[in-house]
């Protein structure tokens, strides 16, 4: 075993006591093998690599495992390859920069480090829960010289570092490749040719690895001989199976909003590019309004890193060959992307001060009789001004291998319907996302939210539920001053006291459409990464309320009378309440909920959990309601660990065992997980338009209307109460009206019905059984006593008199008022104005009386009162993301405003 390591003369490189200490040591290495061997015969060990840079020499390590079929000059073999691969230098001029650069240095190697690290424990992973290993096969073709590896064995201790040429096969390249993917948990089939095989025949074969499940990324090695069309034969590998993202389907889909649009993603994007963005974003670059230059306008590199820093809100200027003054553009660059392939060609007098510098790339310059790789940027001109530059080679080489690796483990996770690893619909993803975002059993979806892009005035973003202050223009009146004409959801909804005649309807609706379309147009409106939303929620009477965003399946909710559906209301539906809504969201691009969901959670595995841990998740926002109504902050939550211990406590919950014990429900009756609280009939209007949409064609796999924003809450969280819901009837006749009631009282059984003096809250010695409501007007008052009413809640029992007597006498009116301030109000105005009041329920009863006795009445109670509604934060698409390009809002080039005349 010593003669094997004497081998390698590159084992180690210790600082001698000559060297300066300010000049930090290349790429340190170090190797210990376990086991016994003779030189000819096979290995069977453990090989510990030892590396870093700079001050950090010697702090990285990494264990290889070697099986015992690798003999002793396959061992010296793989590791040459590895020296070759990783130990590079880190500077065009300086091979080793000394430590005041060292802050400035983007270390690719370290970045791809990390990457590689998740992409190993993600593809064990997902052998061992789903029995998937990720495939790859590497087509060579020929044994032609690739180009250059550098070669680190020629260092001399006492002397400046050079670079050798070293010229390797290119069979050797792809068995680093195939290498490298092995370690990282995947299996990898090498297919060599040579140079005379046809056309034809490799089609064929990509044709049936096309057909090979186990195959999930093809690969072709480049360069091809001559003969064979190079473009044909990569766009002979399908999408599903485009480890290099060159296929059109994917390079096009890249170019339309950086591959970001949703339903619209490619099924892998181009190392180089993705390499690019990686390091920009691991590198904590600010992105947004910056100035980025792109030299070179390739269609497999400079093109997409352009569409890419586009789709990331830089201001993109693209270079090329016929550019003039080209150092003028570079000069008001904040970020600069050089693929131009021009050795030296970027100097550091042209680069604003405090750049950003992605070096892409790899020339090589003569030196010495000899051959060095250098960038397109003179490094040690750039260093002096550049903010963080990357250096060549340690940039871009390690990182667009890494994402090779990433792309061959999604192309297998998606083969398999999982989600992708790193890069998801709305971009990088810096967090281990959960393997899948709906879960059918339940009814749930993992959603992607829109929110509005920080730097905004989010008090003023944010307004209450439509449905409040029906009875209070000067409510909304207060709303429209404050906000005056800053971004805010007040021009995205329809307050229900605005509701008129048809004609002034629509224009109200076609400018809630246009200033959706224009939101998303000037990006007012961000999209996040597929997550829940935690919500915490201070309110004017409770200190936080405890509450989770996410999407429910409306296939899986029903609103039909004795419904079984696992969602379902809590009370009675209307459906003549229906049309106005369904005309304003059938025009609308976007959702904003404002729909409460309970789940009964006595023990607190859902929501509470989540809370606890609240800042180790990303915050979204933290800032104070508009006219004192509390406080809201909200935190994503993405992780893969979050996102499962939420769905298992569902699963929990929705058991039919649970279920049954619980509530003492039937065999046949069905499970309820997800009572609706407040906004039933905003989820009705969902269910209505997305069963519209069905009838039309809309695919219930993919059509983004089938899932509904809401918020879940606890039925068992201290911060929710439940209030009753008041009736203000106006236009009647009080003394007639109460005699009715008396009347239809005594004829259905339930009486006798007295009428007491007091206050329900003044009110003493209530006997158990009796129903007590109290009545106002401007001349009458008093609580109403029903002995003997079948019913549970006391709304129930003066709902079955006052809903058909409203339907006898068309002139009058209902409102559904929260609190006695507007009662007492009203009451006072008109003596033609009568009031019930009801008395508080108790919330824990609530889903068992649904069990027992289906819905309630509608408007039975209040989850709070109605300062305490929720406010209008997040948004959700529910339509293709394509069909706002469609709309005529952006030919008419302007646009009308909601509410403008109201």
């Amino acid at each position: 075993m010593c003669d094997l390591l004497s081998e390698l003369p590159w084992v180690s490189h210790p600082r001698s006591e000559e060297d300066d200490p300010d000049l930090p040591l290349p790429w340190a290495w170090a190797a210990a093998v376990r086991g016994d061997t003779d030189d000819s015969s096979p290995v069977s060990c453990q090989v510990l690599v030892v590396g870093g840079y700079g001050p950090d020499a010697g702090s990285s390590t990494e264990v290889l495992d070697l099986e015992a079929s690798v003999s002793s000059t396959e061992f010296i073999h793989l590791f040459n390859l590895k020296k070759t691969a990783v130990a590079e230098p880190h500077s065009f001029g300086e091979r080793s920069p000394r430590r005041q650069t060292d802050e400035k240095i983007i270390d690719g190697r370290r970045i791809a480090a990390a990457l590689c690290h998740d992409v190993k424990t993600a593809a064990r992973e997902l052998q061992s829960k789903y029995g998937v290993t990720p495939g790859l096969a590497i087509i060579e073709v020929g044994n032609h010289n690739y180009g250059q590896l550098l070669d680190f064995s020629g260092l001399e201790p006492d002397g400046p570092e050079k670079l050798d040429e070293h010229k390797v096969n290119l069979s050797n390249y792809a068995e680093l490749k195939a290498r490298m993917a092995e370690r990282c948990g995947m299996h990898v089939q090498i297919l060599r040719f040579s140079e005379t095989v046809t056309q034809a025949r490799l089609i064929r074969i990509i044709q049936g690895l096309m057909e090979d499940e186990s195959i999930h990324g093809i690969l072709v090695e480049l360069p091809l001989p001559q003969h064979l069309n190079e473009m044909e034969i990569l766009q002979a590998i399908g999408p599903s199976k485009d480890v290099d993202g060159l296929a059109f389907a994917n390079l096009g889909r890249l170019m339309i909003g950086g591959g970001y649009k949703s339903g619209a993603e490619p099924s892998s994007r181009p190392t180089v590019p993705m390499g690019v963005m990686e390091l920009l974003l691991r590198s904590k670059v600010d992105l947004p309004g910056k100035h980025a230059v792109v030299l070179g306008r390739s269609s497999t590199v400079g093109a997409p890193i352009a569409a890419l820093l586009t789709a990331h809100d830089c201001t993109v200027t693209t270079c090329h060959s016929q550019s003039v003054k080209v150092e003028e553009h570079i000069a008001r660059a904040d970020i600069l992307v050089s693929c131009a392939g021009r050795p030296g060609f970027v100097r550091g007098a042209w680069l604003k001060p405090g750049a950003v510098i992605i070096d892409v790339g790899m020339n090589v310059v003569p030196e010495g009789g000899k051959g060095r790789i250098v960038g397109d940027v003179c490094f040690e001109e750039a260093v002096r001004v550049a903010s963080k530059i990357t250096p060549v080679p340690g940039g871009m080489g390690h990182i667009s291998f890494a994402i090779l690796l990433r792309n061959v483990l999604n192309l297998a996770r998606s083969a398999a319907q999982l989600t992708r690893i790193g890069i998801g619909p709305t971009g990088h993803e810096m967090f281990r996302c959960a393997d899948h975002l709906r879960f059918p059993d339940l009814g749930l979806k993992v959603p992607r939210v829109l929110l509005p892009r920080q730097g905004l005035d989010f008090t003023k973003w944010c307004v209450i539920a439509c449905d409040q202050y029906t009875s209070q223009p000067e409510y909304w009146k207060a709303v429209k001053d404050i906000v005056k004409d800053a971004p805010s959801t007040l021009n995205l909804i329809f307050p229900e006291v605005y509701l008129g005649d048809a004609k002034g309807n629509q224009q109200i609706i076609r400018g809630i459409r246009d200033k959706m379309y224009e939101y998303d147009r000037d990006r007012i409106l961000e999209p996040q990464h597929p997550g829940f939303v935690l919500i915490d929620r201070k309110t004017p009477h409770v200190s936080s309320r405890k509450g989770l965003l996410v999407a429910l399946d409306l296939d899986m909710y029903s609103f039909e009378k004795g419904s079984q559906s696992l969602i379902r209301p809590t009370e009675k539906t209307i459906p003549e309440r229906l049309p106005p809504r369904i005309a304003i969201r059938e025009q609308s691009p976007l959702e904003l909920p404002h729909i409460l969901v309970l789940i009964d959670d006595p023990s607190k595995t859902v929501i509470e959990p989540l809370m606890a841990r609240a800042d180790t998740f990303p915050k979204l926002y933290d800032f104070d309601l508009m006219k004192g109504s509390g406080h809201l902050r909200g935190w994503h939550v993405a992780e893969s660990a979050a996102v499962e211990g939420v769905v298992a406590a569902l699963r929990s919950l929705a058991s039919p065992e649970n279920f049954r014990r619980r509530y003492e429900a039937a065999e046949n009756q069905g499970v309820i997980l997800f009572p609706v609280g407040d906004g039933n009939h905003s989820l009705a209007t969902a269910k209505q338009c997305w069963e519209n949409l069905k009838r039309k064609g809309a695919d219930p796999e993919t059509h983004p209307a089938r899932h509904a924003l809401v918020e879940l809450v606890n039925i068992h969280d201290p911060g929710m109460t439940f209030e009753p819901i008041h009736r203000l009837v106006f236009n009647i006749d009080v003394d007639k009206a109460l005699k009715d009631l008396q009347a239809d009282v005594e004829k259905r059984g339930w009486g006798p019905l007295q009428m007491l003096t007091g206050t329900l809250a003044t009110l003493r010695n209530k006997e158990k059984g009796v129903h007590y409501v109290e009545f106002r007007s401007q001349k009458r008052s008093g609580v109403l006593a029903i002995a003997h009413s079948p019913l549970v809640l006391e709304v129930a029992t003066l709902t079955a008199w006052l809903d058909p007597y409203l339907a006898g006498h068309p002139s009058m009116s209902v409102d559904y008022v929260h609190g006695e301030e507007v009662i007492a109000e009203k009451t006072a105005e008109a003596a033609s104005n009568l009031a019930f009041l009801f008395p508080i329920m108790d919330k824990n009863d609530l889903v068992k009386t649904v069990v027992k006795e289906g819905v309630l009445p509608r408007k039975t109670f209040s989850m709070g009162a109605a300062d305490e509604k929720r406010f209008y934060f997040e948004c959700q698409r529910i339509v293709p993301e394509f069909t706002f390009f469609k709309s005529d809002f952006f030919r008419r080039g302007s646009v009308s405003v909601p509410l403008s005349e109201r």
